[in-house]
This record gives C-alpha cells, sequence and structure tokens, in this order.
C-alpha cells in the first residue's frame, strides 16, 4: 500500500460521527493498472457508515497518474474548504511522491504540470478522455442513465410501451447499466428493488429489438453447448454436419461452429456439400444458406484469432526482451490473454524439443511473472473465485467461506455468477454447477454474518 493511502478515521458526511476508512489519495496507474478501473467503477474511497448506514464517497484530495496516457490531474473536494496553503502542502507532497517513482531521466513535462480539476465528474472525464471516451459518448451514457432510471420507477404495465418507444436507446451498453445495478443491489438482501431490475431485464429482453436478438442469441448458445456437451469426445464431422443442418435458426448455426470451430474444417464442407448435391431442390435452397453462413462465421473466427496472434506474438517478443521482467509485465498487463500464454505454452515445447535451455529458462521466468502478476493485480473478488475453485473437496471450499466471510460483499457473489456463466458457455458444466454451489453458500454466510 502506498504510504499516503491509509487506513483512517474520518468524520461521515451524513451523521458526521467519526469512522475507520481506507483513504486513498494518490491513484497512481503505473504503480498499480487496478486503480483506473476502481475509480471509473466507483469503487474508490466509499465508504459506509455502522452507525447511520450512509454509503458514499469520502471526500479527500487526490493526485492522479497515468503514465501511459501521462496524465496528471488533481481534485480537491470544495466542501473540505481547505485553505491554500494546506491544499498546496498536501498535493504537493503527493506529487512528489509520484515524481520519486520515477527516474529523473524518464521524467516528462507533463509531470510539471499538473492539471486541476473542478470536480470529481471532471476528474473521471478527464480519465475517459484518455481512453478515447469523446463528451459524446459520456452524455449517451447519461441520457441512457436517466431512462434506465425512468424504466425502474414506471408501473409494470407501461413498462412495454415505454420500452418501444425508446427502442432506439437500448442497447449492449443500455444492458450492461442494469447489469451493473443489478450487481450493485445484490448485496442487500433487504432491497426490494433486486426483484423489480430482474423483471425489468425479461421484460427488456422481450419488448426491445436488442433484448429480443440478445436473447435469442443466449439461448442458441445455450442449446448448442448442450447439444456439443452431450456428444463430448463422440462428436464426429458426420455428427456435426447432423447438428448444423439440423440447426433452427442462423443464431443455432453460428453458436455450433463458435463453440467447435475446429470441426467446421475441409472434410467437414466435403460432407456437407455432398448432402447439400443429394437433396431436392427446397432442401438444396437451405443447406446452401447453411454453408455460407458456416463458411462466413469460419472467415470471422479464423480473422480475429489471426489478429490476436499477431498482437500477442508482437508483445511476447517485447516480454522477452526487457531488461526488467516484472516491469514490462505490468505494463503490458492488458494485452496478456489467453492467446499470449498459448503462444508462450507452444514455445516452450518447441524450445524444449530443441534442447534450448536458454529460452527454456526465459519463457519460463516470463510465465512465472505473468502469474504474480495476474494474480497481484486480479480484483479480490476474482482472487477468492480462483482460489475457491483450486481447492479439491466441497468440504474444503465451504470451510474457506465460512472462514472469510468479511471478505464477502455483491461483488464477490458477481463474480462468482459471472464466472459460472463463462464456465458453463464454455461447455464445463461440472464446474459451473460447483460454483453456483459455492454462491449459495457464501450467500447464506453473508445473510448470518448481518444476524450476527
Amino acid at each position: 500500500m502506498n504510504p499516503i493511502d491509509a487506513g483512517t478515521a474520518i468524520n461521515c458526511p451524513s451523521c458526521k460521527q467519526s469512522i475507520p476508512a481506507r483513504v486513498e489519495q494518490l491513484l497512481d496507474v503505473g504503480a498499480d493498472p487496478a486503480i483506473k478501473e476502481r475509480l471509473l467503477s466507483g469503487k474508490v474511497n466509499m465508504v459506509e457508515c455502522p452507525l447511520c448506514s450512509f454509503r458514499g464517497m469520502a471526500a479527500a484530495p487526490l493526485v492522479y497518474h497515468d503514465p501511459e496516457k501521462e496524465l496528471l490531474l488533481t481534485y480537491t473536494p470544495v466542501e473540505l474548504n481547505l485553505p491554500l496553503p494546506e491544499k498546496e502542502r498536501v498535493l504537493g507532497a503527493l506529487t512528489r511522491a509520484v515524481l520519486g517513482r520515477i527516474a529523473a531521466e524518464n521524467r516528462k513535462g507533463y509531470l510539471l504540470q499538473p492539471k486541476e480539476m473542478l470536480s470529481m465528474e471532471g476528474l473521471i472525464n478527464a480519465v475517459l478522455a484518455g481512453e478515447g471516451v469523446t463528451p459524446e459518448m459520456i452524455e449517451q451514457q447519461r441520457n441512457k442513465t436517466k431512462l434506465l432510471q425512468q424504466l425502474a420507477a414506471a408501473a409494470k404495465a407501461e413498462l412495454p410501451a415505454l420500452i418501444k418507444e425508446n427502442d432506439e436507446q437500448i442497447d449492449a451498453l443500455f444492458l450492461q447499466l442494469l447489469a451493473a445495478l443489478r450487481t450493485q443491489s445484490e448485496g442487500d438482501k433487504d432491497s426490494s428493488v433486486l426483484p423489480e431490475l430482474g423483471k425489468l431485464e425479461q421484460l427488456l429482453l422481450q419488448h426491445s429489438t436488442f433484448g429480443q436478438e440478445t436473447r435469442q442469441q443466449a439461448e442458441a448458445l445455450q442449446t448448442a453447448a448442450a447439444e456439443l456437451g452431450a456428444l463430448g469426445e463422440g462428436l464426429t464431422r458426420e455428427k456435426f454436419v447432423q447438428l448444423i443442418t439440423a440447426a433452427r435458426d442462423d443464431h443455432h448455426v453460428t453458436s455450433l461452429v463458435t463453440l467447435a470451430r475446429p470441426a467446421a474444417d475441409y472434410q467437414f464442407f466435403i460432407l456437407l456439400t455432398e448432402q447439400i448435391e443429394k437433396s431436392t431442390d427446397e432442401e438444396r435452397k437451405r443447406l446452401e444458406n447453411i454453408r455460407t453462413l458456416v463458411l462466413e462465421t469460419v472467415q470471422k473466427i479464423d480473422t480475429v484469432a489471426e489478429e490476436r496472434a499477431k498482437v500477442a506474438a508482437g508483445v511476447l517478443q517485447d516480454l522477452l526482451q526487457a531488461e526488467d521482467l516484472p516491469a514490462a509485465v505490468k505494463e503490458h498487463l492488458p494485452s496478456i490473454d489467453e492467446t499470449l500464454l498459448m503462444l508462450m505454452q507452444h514455445n516452450i515445447e518447441a524450445a524444449r524439443k530443441e534442447k534450448n535451455e536458454r529460452a527454456v529458462s526465459r519463457l519460463e521466468e516470463l510465465r512465472a511473472a505473468i502469474m504474480q502478476t495476474l494474480h497481484e493485480s486480479a480484483p479480490p473478488e476474482i482472487r477468492f473465485v480462483n482460489e475457491l475453485l483450486a481447492l479439491e473437496t466441497d468440504e474444503e471450499a465451504e470451510q474457506m467461506i465460512k472462514r472469510r466471510t468479511a471478505e464477502l460483499n455483491a461483488e464477490t457473489l458477481s463474480a462468482m455468477k459471472s464466472a459460472a456463466e463463462e464456465l458453463r458457455a464454455g461447455s464445463r458444466p461440472e464446474l459451473a454447477d460447483k460454483l453456483d454451489r459455492y454462491r449459495a453458500v457464501a450467500e447464506k454466510e453473508i445473510t448470518a454474518a448481518k444476524w450476527r
């Protein structure tokens, strides 16, 4: 932890009583890449008063630093009413802490001219602008947030008409905002909001154009995963042709290909073409359309895979040539994905076959640095999920949940739910079911803890 960011006592903004809090004042993305996401998701300096139940952001002077974007921002809440000398003293200490982390030869001009933000909203907008988020995009999100609030407050009978009236605004971003609101409400089991948000989501999936499309895609993906899972190791090209030709719609076809891309190879297309040639005129047209759709889907998947492979190869070379490996891994962390890890493993195996011990040693060193950094940088809730899944028995998992109940919150439950959905979509239902069981245990422990 940064020595300036420390556990302290503050006056509750609502009841003015002294309460414990962890207040972060130096938000340095260079030292902690995860701080940017925490800031943008509203998790920085959030306090909860045990006396009056207030929940909000603690007022404190802040310095935000992002070396990659060359951003150095300062913010002092007006409500603190700090005299100018005190304000300069605090912000000066924070900016000197930033400079102290950077070698003199690497310091750039922006570090000498920090930009003062007049509001927290302004600071967040400046961070978003650095990420390429325009004022227009921010305004679009505000409008969607207002619409979400309007729909959440509307009577159920009015919702279908309101949804259709605002159909153009309901898109992926709108459903993400709804999901975020649901996540925030999951931590409060006494809240009456959560069931209403669930009902709203179902109505959006039924009555909006984007929602209907999303629902159809999700249902097709679940159906395809179940069909492929039932075949398991028994999946052959012939059976894959049967699944594809029996698919009920385009979403079903693309879902099957997406989940089983290796099965859609040259031999598959030969078998499919043979079936087309044997079919009647009406059936031939349907099968030809399916063949075209499969081919287009395969090309899209392969194009994305090729681009990812190129990016991964470039990042891997940069990492292998870096003098300071841990620092390089932190710098490239956003680009480290499953494609890069698979490429690295392939290179390790190739180097072993060639008996190139030097290359093997360097690659193993890099892999260890990546695993360590991924573990350290993952949000607490993700680390918790990974640790749970690493345990061998349900008994060990339940003991861990009970032992660490104090760490459980809405984010933890949401992470467990999301991870289970990803595992199920990835044809690993046994792990998904296990995580669902653990989430039920965690929910009980959270509820029980409230009554202690």
